[in-house]
């Protein structure tokens, strides 16, 4: 069951979004009919979410919205040494117009620090990929995270969707995951490179195996892949390995103040801050039960 108190959270996090008017003003990233369709809900539930009108609104609902929008309602997003240098290199990216990729161990916060991202800065466009996507299934997701509603051909959505990014101040593009994209999927990046480098930030991201997928393309001469490795530069950026000062960061921002815990939360989780949350997450509730 949601409760009351996680209904404010959703409700605040939804009106910092939208606000409480149906068009966009200049303080919020999006009009609350743009976020009706980037949540895939009624604009009137979105209205009514804000406006503290739950009582014909199923908790079905408010689940779907905490999921879209990546709410973590029991969970304090830490910033390790990994979540500051992320930051500053999307920071660089959008105000520079700067092309760059990220090959790295998973489990490392990556991702979080790119929904942060996305979610405290205006004109960031973030995707994390799915393996079961196909080219039209992407393409949707693309304009579903511009608040745009998808529909038409692809070469239509495609169109809408690079007309939409050429509209925005210092735009920033985010592929999170791209090493799970399918061929199809995956070339359309030298597309909305080609048409968008002038005007918007890229930032593409995944596991070594994004690195080996675009180095080895360019080696047997697949279509579109030196392109991809030029564009980048031929370099992918490496981040650091989990410390102990990254683990004690996370558990104190989540109200675990124990060194000696924390210690050995590090050395269990073998540098996996999805592991350390889990630890984390199940010290506190053994705790709090005491």
């Amino acid at each position: 069951m949601i409760t009351e108190a996680q209904k404010t959270t959703i409700a605040t996090e939804l009106f910092r979004l939208a606000g409480n008017g149906k068009r966009k003003t200049g303080q919020f990233k999006f009009s609350q009919v743009e976020l009706a369709v980037k949540l895939g809900i009624s604009n009137g539930t979105v209205s009514n979410m804000i406006a503290g009108k739950w009582q014909n609104i199923a908790d079905s609902m408010w689940r779907k919205v905490q999921a879209t929008l990546k709410i973590d309602l029991n969970w304090n997003t830490a910033e390790t040494s990994n979540f500051r240098l992320l930051t500053e290199l999307l920071k660089k990216a959008q105000e520079t117009q700067l092309t760059a990729a990220i090959s790295y161990d998973a489990g490392i916060g990556k991702s979080e620090a790119y929904k942060a991202y996305e979610r405290n800065n205006d004109n960031v466009i973030y995707v994390e990929c799915k393996n079961y996507w196909q080219t039209k299934s992407y393409i949707k997701a693309l304009l579903n995270a511009c608040g745009i509603k998808a529909e038409g051909t692809k070469e239509e959505m495609i169109e809408a969707f690079i007309s939409h990014v050429m509209t925005l101040e210092n735009p920033l593009i985010i592929i999170d995951q791209m090493d799970k994209l399918k061929e199809g999927a995956f070339d359309l990046f030298m597309d909305l490179y080609n048409d968008l480098f002038r005007c918007c930030g890229f930032i593409i991201s995944g596991v070594p195996a994004l690195e080996k997928r675009i180095i080895r393309g360019a080696k047997i001469d697949k279509i579109g892949y030196k392109e991809v490795l030029s564009r980048l530069g031929g370099t992918f950026i490496k981040l650091n390995p989990t410390s102990l000062e990254d683990v004690i960061t996370v558990c104190e921002a989540n109200g675990l103040n124990d060194r000696e815990e924390a210690e050995m939360i590090y050395h269990l989780s073998n540098g996996d801050l999805r592991i350390v949350k889990q630890k984390v997450k199940k010290y506190l509730l053994l705790n709090q039960a005491a």
